[in-house]
C-alpha cells in the first residue's frame, strides 16, 4: 500500500504515548526560510493539492503518482487507491487541520464499507478505483485496466482481497474522523469493518488474527499466517472502540491480538518477530520488517518501557546512511519507514535523531510535493508477490507515494495515529 500489511504476500505491484508538537525549523533542515516552508506544512499542502477540487464528493487518493516524463506506472497502479494509504491520508489530513479534505476520504471509506459490489458483510477491499467516488449499480469500483491482448478487463488478486491490517487501518481512520466530528456513520462503519475481522480472521488457536483473504469473489483464499503489524493494528482499534463502546466485546478482541503480540516479543534480543508461520504460532524467522518493530511501542502503552531496546535493535539491523531500510538486508532507504522511525525516536525523547531523519525526508520530495517511496531506484523487501509465490520479489520504487507522505506528516506533527489521545487540534503546532 503501499501494502499496509507489509510483510504479507502481495500482488503484482511495482511499486503516544506523549502527544506533542514538533517545531520544524532551520535547525532541522539546515535551510528553512520564508521560501522553504516547514516540512509538515509543505507536505500537508502537497497532499491536499492531489485532490480533485471540481466537486466535493468523497475522494480516494491514487497511491502512486505518475510524474511528467517519468517511466509509466505499472497498469495495476495507474488508478489504484490502496485502502491503507487512504486511511493514513485521512489521519494525516486531520493532523494538518484540513478537516474538510480528511472527511472526503473518510466518507469514501464509509461508502466502501456499505457498498461493495458483491459483499454486504463490512469487509473492505485492499484497493479501490482512485478519484472522486460515486456509487452506481456496481458499488465501489475496483482498480484495473483494459488488456488489449486478451480484450478483457484485468483486476489484481491482492487488490481485490481484504487484508486484516488494511481493514484495521481504515477503522483507525474512521475513528479519528468520528472523534473529530462525532458523525455517527464513521463510528458505525468502523464497527462494521472490525466485526468482519473478528468473524473471519480470528485464529483457531485463540491467539491473534490471521492475514485476511487474497483474491476475488466468490471464494477468496483465506490467509493462514499472522502478522505482528496486523495484530498490532487490530489491538489499537479494539482498545479505541472499547473506550467508546465498553459493552461491545472489544476488550476480548484486543486481548486476542495482545496475546499474539506478547508471543512475538523476543525479550533476550529486545525486538519483535515479524509474525508467525502459516497455520502456526511459531515465529517466522525468514522475514523482517521495521514497522513490526516500531508500531508496537507506538500503539501499546504497556510497551513504552521497550523504546530503548527496540530502537537499539532497529539501529543495528535497519539503519542505512541517514535513514532506514524496510528489512534487514539494508539495501537502501525506505522513506515511509524512515518517517515511522522519526516519530518513534521523537516520542521516545530522542528529538535530535528524529529531526535528522526528517531532514533526510525533506530532501526526498517530488515535484508534486509528495514524498518518494525510496531514495534509490528500487528497494527489496523480501516479500512475496501472490499468496502462493515462493520468491521475495516485491519491491518499492522511486515513485511519489501517498503513504510515505502521510507518515512524514505524522512524524513532522508528532501525531501518533494509533491512540485516541493523539487527536485534536490542540496537539498540533509547527
Amino acid at each position: 500500500m503501499s501494502i499496509g500489511c507489509r510483510w504479507i504476500a502481495a500482488p503484482l505491484l511495482t511499486f503516544a504515548l506523549f502527544v506533542v508538537g514538533v517545531l520544524w525549523t532551520a535547525e532541522a533542515t539546515g535551510a528553512a526560510t520564508e521560501e522553504t516552508p516547514p516540512l509538515g506544512s509543505r507536505l500537508c499542502k502537497g497532499l491536499s493539492q492531489q485532490m480533485d477540487r471540481n466537486v466535493a464528493a468523497p475522494y480516494l487518493f491514487q497511491s502512486y503518482s505518475q510524474l511528467p516524463g517519468a517511466h509509466p506506472l505499472d497498469p495495476m497502479l495507474s488508478n489504484a487507491a490502496f485502502t491503507y494509504d487512504n486511511a493514513l491520508a485521512t489521519i494525516a489530513l486531520f493532523a494538518c487541520d484540513r478537516d474538510e479534505d480528511a472527511k472526503r476520504v473518510a466518507n469514501a471509506l464509509v461508502l466502501a464499507a456499505n457498498h461493495d459490489r458483491s459483499y454486504d458483510d463490512g469487509r473492505l477491499r485492499n484497493a479501490y478505483r482512485s478519484g472522486s467516488v460515486t456509487i452506481g449499480k456496481e458499488g465501489m469500483l475496483l482498480p484495473g485496466f483494459w488488456k488489449q491482448a486478451s480484450n478483457s478487463w484485468v483486476e489484481d488478486d491482492y487488490q481485490a482481497g481484504s487484508a486484516t491490517g488494511n481493514l484495521a487501518w481504515a477503522a483507525l481512520a474512521l475513528l479519528t474522523a468520528y472523534d473529530r466530528t462525532k458523525h455517527q456513520p464513521y463510528f458505525d462503519a468502523a464497527v462494521k469493518v472490525m466485526r468482519w475481522v473478528d468473524a473471519h480472521a480470528a485464529a483457531e488457536s485463540g491467539i491473534g488474527y490471521t492475514g485476511g483473504t487474497f483474491g476475488h469473489e466468490p471464494s477468496p483464499q483465506k490467509l493462514a499466517w499472522k502478522s505482528t503489524e496486523q495484530n498490532l493494528d487490530v489491538y489499537a482499534v479494539a482498545n479505541w472502540l472499547a473506550e467508546i463502546d465498553p459493552i461491545g466485546g472489544w476488550e476480548r478482541m484486543g486481548a486476542r491480538a495482545r496475546k499474539f503480540l506478547d508471543a512475538m516479543w523476543n525479550a533476550q534480543e529486545g525486538r519483535f518477530y515479524v509474525g508467525s508461520r502459516p497455520g502456526s504460532d511459531m515465529p517466522n524467522l525468514d522475514q523482517s520488517g521495521i514497522d513490526a518493530e516500531l508500531w508496537p511501542v507506538l500503539a501499546v502503552p504497556d510497551f513504552r518501557d521497550r523504546y530503548y531496546t527496540v530502537l537499539q535493535w532497529v539501529d543495528r539491523h535497519y539503519s542505512v546512511d541517514t535513514g532506514f531500510d524496510f528489512n534487514e538486508d539494508r539495501d537502501g532507504i525506505w522513506l515511509e519507514g524512515t518517517a515511522q522511525a522519526a516519530l518513534t525516536f521523537y516520542l521516545a525523547g530522542q528529538k535530535d535523531r528524529a529531526r535528522n531523519l526528517l531532514a533526510t525526508i525533506a530532501t526526498q520530495i517530488a515535484p508534486n510535493d509528495l514524498v518518494y517511496a525510496t531514495v534509490g531506484t528500487e528497494l527489496s523487501t523480501g516479500l512475496k508477490v501472490g499468496a502462493d509465490a515462493t520468491s521475495g520479489d516485491f519491491k518499492y520504487y522511486r515513485i511519489p507515494h501517498v503513504g510515505a507522505t502521510a507518515w512524514a506528516i505524522l512524524a513532522a506533527k508528532a501525531w501518533n495515529p494509533f491512540l485516541k489521545e493523539s487527536v485534536g487540534p490542540h496537539n498540533i503546532r509547527e
